[in-house]
């Protein structure tokens, strides 16, 4: 299903029965007689009520072509589909025209060239499912992909996966023998009657036109046994105490020990540990250079409210702010995994306002408050223990300062003594955020040895702090320690070459194009470089907020078991 994004506009509807049905194994594929391919065209105009493309008209009939079944379908065009990873013209093949509201066998097309982007069909069930070899499963993806594409390119059926009785077949894209990055593969589903359900290409990479005089020539690479020394030479992968995505915050946790790779696996068009097929140098560098191994003496006293009085107390020590007689509500909520959160919010709302709804408007102030008075304050705690999770204040304003990020510090470092235990403390901190935002994320270490928790973002820390650019108050704290961590020996580890071993055993390196691109003029430079043959079997939107770690592909460091995670 393809519902993201996916906004209807007016529709038409047409019967595709016109069209020419003619085999996928038809080569050449027979072509449209030109009389009926205008008359269907002509038909789509006709019936719009707004202008449908007609290059989108085009792309239809290619894929009724590759597909006979949808030839008795009713097309629908809806609305523009926004990604991510796929922006274009949405068309449903329906039934019938009755059933146009309710089909959910759809298709993306790129507006501009009909190209298609992406197809769904609702699989069939089969008494006796077809199992296809991997050779009758590759031939029949290669067929499909050859019929969308243009004349230049070559793809290559690379890796195929399994899942109940869906057969997926990735297709790689080859220029001088050489496979570009991920970005330009190929995805063709079958079911388990041997149709072809499925397909996808990330932002229409599949048909970009690439000039061979823009490609770096492999005639004088590194050969594979030189780029495995450079690469295990690079210290590619850090070894780190991953705790498991959820936890009860009064309990001790336990960490694994685990091997990730720097930079992840997933960086843009390639990993973070991929070398450059001429030098044998890291493709890029180290951009975290705000990270930072610290020392901080902290005094271990408790942060724990119970009661009005003890929430404020808090307020007044760590944010430096009076509620006074501003209105107070507070609630309690329960989550899925049993845990409850009490929640303190102090300041005036929207009249109606429910009190759960509070949290989410922090900041937004009606109209009319007095000067005085334009403040919120919200407090979380655990409802059980009354230990502090987090802590905001804002005033309504966002400051667009420049901020002063040495003041930032001081009252950073300030605060995070009085939240770690007592005691000198190893913590890894980083500035996530950029000239006119602090927003510090501070890290546990054990024996040297960052702890992360699966699943946390790169603006999360163990604790996270934001700093008003303005005036460099604390605008935030927030507290994602568990009470304990119970972390085995580092000895237990395995030696860093040894896990660099295991992980080039299971994606050994592979002479890959990789492309790069400008973020602020778009321009497109390809590099050689070695990478690790793994390949993303998804797309990925670089437009959110990254994990702070990619487990994507990670070593266990005590058995050495090498995880393909996504």
């Amino acid at each position: 299903m393809l519902s993201v994004g996916m906004i209807r506009k007016l529709v038409m509807c047409v019967l595709t029965g016109a069209l020419a049905a003619v085999s996928l194994y038809t080569s050449p594929i027979t072509v449209m007689n030109d009389a009926k391919a205008a008359n269907l065209a002509k038909g789509l105009q006709a019936t719009a009520i707004v202008p449908i493309p007609v290059q989108v008209s085009k792309g239809v009939q290619q894929l009724v072509r590759l597909i006979p079944e949808l030839s008795s379908r009713y097309v629908v065009y809806g609305g523009d589909v926004d990604g991510p990873g796929v922006s274009g013209v949405s068309v449903t093949f329906a039934p019938s025209a009755a059933e146009k509201e309710t089909a959910t066998d759809r298709a993306i097309f790129e507006s501009a060239t009909g190209n298609l982007l992406r197809l769904d069909l609702q699989p069939k069930e089969a008494q006796k499912p077809i199992v296809l070899t991997d050779q009758q499963a590759r031939a029949k993806a290669s067929a499909f992909v050859a019929g969308l594409q243009s004349a230049g390119s070559i793809y290559q059926p690379k890796g195929i996966t399994r899942e109940g009785a869906q057969t997926t077949v990735r297709l790689v894209r080859t220029l001088n023998n050489v496979v570009l990055d991920d970005a330009y593969d190929a995805f063709v589903t079958i079911d388990g009657t041997g149709r072809i359900i499925a397909f996808r290409t990330f932002d229409g990479r599949l048909y970009e036109k690439i000039s061979l005089n823009a490609l770096p020539s492999p005639a004088r690479v590194i050969s594979a046994q030189q780029a495995v020394l450079r690469y295990k030479e690079s210290h590619p992968l850090e070894l780190i105490y991953l705790l498991p995505s959820e936890y009860n915050g009064t309990d001790p946790v336990q960490a694994k020990l685990t091997y990730v790779i720097k930079d992840g696996i997933i960086k843009q068009s390639h990993t973070g540990s991929a070398i450059d097929a001429f030098s044998g140098k890291r493709l890029i560098t180290n951009q975290n250079q705000s990270v930072q191994n610290v020392s901080i003496n902290g005094t271990g006293e408790k942060w724990m409210a119970q009661s009005e009085t003890q929430a404020k107390d808090i307020v007044r020590k760590l944010m430096r702010m009076e509620p006074g007689k501003l209105p107070l509500s507070t609630f309690t909520e329960g989550y899925d995994n049993g845990q409850e959160h009490r929640f303190y919010i102090w300041g005036h709302f929207s009249e109606g306002t429910p009190d759960q709804e509070k949290q989410y408007r922090i900041g937004q102030l009606p109209v009319g408050v007095k000067m005085d008075e334009r403040l919120h304050i919200l407090m979380e705690t655990d409802a059980k223990t009354g230990q502090l999770l987090r802590l905001v204040m804002s005033e309504g304003v966002i400051s667009r300062l420049k901020t002063d990020k040495k003041r930032d510090w001081k009252s950073t470092e300030a605060v995070l003594k009085r939240l770690l235990p007592t005691g000198t403390n190893q913590m890894r901190i980083q500035d996530v955020g950029d000239d006119t935002l602090t927003l510090y994320t501070a890290d546990p270490m054990i024996n040297g040895i960052p702890v992360y928790q699966e699943g946390q973002t790169a603006e999360q820390g163990m604790y996270t702090i934001r700093v008003d650019s303005s005036t460099g108050k604390i605008e935030e704290i927030t507290i994602q320690r568990p009470a304990e961590v119970i972390a085995p020996a580092r000895t237990k580890a395995l030696m860093e070459q040894g896990a660099v071993d295991r992980l080039l055993k299971a994606y050994p390196l592979e002479l890959t194009y990789i492309h790069q691109t400008n973020l602020q003029t778009g321009a497109i430079t390809w590099k050689l470089g070695y990478d690790l043959s793994f390949r993303q079997t998804r797309s990925h939107c670089f437009c959110g907020v990254e994990d702070k770690v990619d487990l994507t592909v990670h070593v266990d460091a005590v058995t050495g078991k090498v995880v393909a995670k996504e």
